[in-house]
């Protein structure tokens, strides 16, 4: 039980580290995202994939632009806000308390997958 918590604790340490380390390189990754291709797909239909705009929602979050990132693209954000919310649990667990931010029902993760893809299609449409 001991090398578990201290193997938490080890993870738990590290992720900051790593997230300030990526934090503090964000000119070199938009330096990166500017040599990305285009969407293959938006240039063959007109129409935003999954994908589009992922990569602006990321830059824009490393700015510290919350609004431009949701704008761009809702996924990373929520991403964003899940792996916090995990983080806070793994934390939490650390210190010998259990708790559940995040859902485990398979219904909440059905209706979030279908919202989803109802965002996916309706943004191609709602500021046409």
């Amino acid at each position: 039980m001991k090398s578990l918590n201290i193997k938490r604790a080890a993870v738990i340490s590290i992720l900051p580290v790593i997230t300030a380390v990526l934090f503090m390189t964000r000119e070199l990754w938009t330096a990166l995202a500017e040599r990305f291709p285009e969407c293959v797909f938006y240039i063959s239909t007109g129409y935003y994939c999954p994908a589009c705009g992922n990569t602006r929602s990321v830059l824009a979050l490393l700015r510290g632009d919350l609004l431009s990132a949701l704008s761009y693209n809702i996924t990373p954000p929520l991403l964003l806000l899940g792996a916090l919310l995990l983080y806070a649990e793994l934390l939490c667990s650390v210190f010998g308390r259990s708790i559940r931010l995040l859902p485990r029902k398979g219904a909440f993760w059905i209706v979030f997958g279908v919202c989803m893809l109802a965002y996916y299609i309706i943004r191609n449409f709602a500021f046409v």
